[in-house]
Order: C-alpha cells, then structure tokens, then sequence
C-alpha cells in the first residue's frame, strides 16, 4: 500500500508542478516499499539519487515561477528548498556510507514531513501568484 496518495488537495494550479508533484510521490512510495519489506534496502540509495535530481529539477522551476511571478515570500521559500536539499543530502551520504533500515526509516520520515508541511503549507501560499 502507498505511503502517500495523491489528491486534489496537494495541487498548487500549475501543471509543471503538480505532475513534478506527483512523480515525487511516486519516488517517495517506492522508497517507503522498499523501506517496511527489506527486501531491496540498496535500491533505496538508487532512488534517493533520481528523487534528489527531480527534488533540484522541481525547486528550480518552482523557483523561477516565483520569480517570474514576483511572489512577495520568494527568500524564504527558496530557502526552506535549500534546507530540504542539504537535508536529503546528509541521509543520502549517510545511506551510501551505511545502507541500512535505521537511515531509509529516517529518509522516509524526512520526505513525508516535507510533503505535510512543504507542499501543503509553504507551496500553498504561493497559488494565487503563480501562472506557467
């Protein structure tokens, strides 16, 4: 079963970025499957690395429709997408020094926090400023 499901609520009214969305759900689903069976934990370091580029990928154009859109919260938006980069990186280094159960626990607690609170709260405020 996944983790998490993707529903109306998590739509922010830009398509880049809903489906940008939704592949990291999709990331994040897989990684959380591979986490509670224990069946494939070195394929958890693999699929942190795709979901880290699509994460940087995503921020990046998140970010320049801000920009474009002259979204008045842009600092400190850009910078909870730093934190959660630098963030993703330490439990990914930690995981390719050390793949075990404890750290993909950690990843998945991490990923589904930053789903609650980032996309649910932060990318939220952005919706009546933003256009593709």
């Amino acid at each position: 079963m996944s983790l998490i499901i993707w529903t109306n609520e998590y739509r922010v009214g830009v398509d880049s970025l809903d489906a940008d969305h939704i592949m990291i759900f999709s990331l994040i689903n897989h990684i959380d499957e591979a986490h509670l069976t224990g069946t494939d934990e070195a394929a958890i370091g693999e699929i942190l690395k795709v979901l880290i580029n699509r994460a940087k990928a995503h921020f990046q154009r998140e970010e320049m429709l801000m920009k474009k859109n002259g979204y008045p919260n842009f600092g400190a938006h850009a910078e909870e997408h730093r934190r959660i980069l630098e963030e993703l990186g330490v439990l990914y280094e930690a995981y390719q020094d050390n793949p075990r159960a404890a750290i993909s626990g950690e990843i998945v607690k991490l990923l589904s926090a930053w789903l609650e609170d980032h996309i649910l709260e932060t990318d939220m405020q952005y919706r009546p400023y933003l256009s593709e």
